[in-house]
This record gives structure tokens, C-alpha cells and sequence, in this order.
């Protein structure tokens, strides 16, 4: 995360110590990893939004509510964070696509 940090934040500067400072005071090793793993695994194979899918899905903290021929996903309810899954997609690589989409946006 340290290093993504010099990536995107001019040094020195007030933006670049508060994140450091948010870095440091807060145990965030492998959480990304985990979490990303968590939604790939969740989306791999998806076809259907079956109960098991399902119930994953709003377990990792997705609302789910049913928009004609998709569903849509909206993370813990804040609205900046949401996408659309197809009911029944076709293409073989949805899932993963999706869990791709989540992964870098969410």
C-alpha cells in the first residue's frame, strides 16, 4: 500500500502525511488480497443469481435489488458504488469480469 502511496500523492505535502499517518495507526495487511479473492470467488462461475450467490454477495456487503433483466449491486448501501449484473449473461466470462469491474472501482 506504501507503495501505491508514491504513486499517487506529490511528496512532501499535508495530503501525503495524513494518508501515511491513515497508514501507519491502521492494520491493513492483506485485507485488499482477501477481499479481492472473497468477490473473485464469489463471481467466478457466475450464471445465475442463485441463493448461494446470493446470500454471498450481500454477506461481503452488497444490496441486491432485481432491474428488469439485471440485478443491481450497490456496496453497504452508499449509491457512488454500485454496478449492474445481467440475470442471465452470456458471455462465459461475466463473473469475472464483474469481479475485475468490483475489484478496481469499489
Amino acid at each position: 500500500m506504501a507503495d501505491e502511496l508514491d504513486c499517487g500523492v506529490t511528496k512532501p505535502s499535508r495530503r501525503s502525511d495524513v494518508f501515511s499517518d491513515l497508514i501507519k495507526k491502521n492494520d491493513y495487511n492483506g485485507v485488499y488480497r482477501k477481499k479481492k479473492a472473497e468477490i473473485q470467488r464469489i463471481l467466478k462461475n457466475y450464471t445465475i443469481m442463485d441463493a448461494k450467490t446470493r446470500k454471498a454477495l450481500q454477506d461481503f456487503g452488497f444490496r441486491i435489488e432485481e432491474d428488469g433483466k439485471h440485478y443491481r449491486l450497490t456496496f453497504f448501501g452508499d449509491d457512488r458504488y454500485n454496478t449492474t449484473v445481467a440475470k442471465t449473461p452470456s458471455d462465459a466470462r461475466a463473473g469475472k469480469n464483474i469481479a475485475h469491474y468490483i475489484v478496481r472501482e469499489f
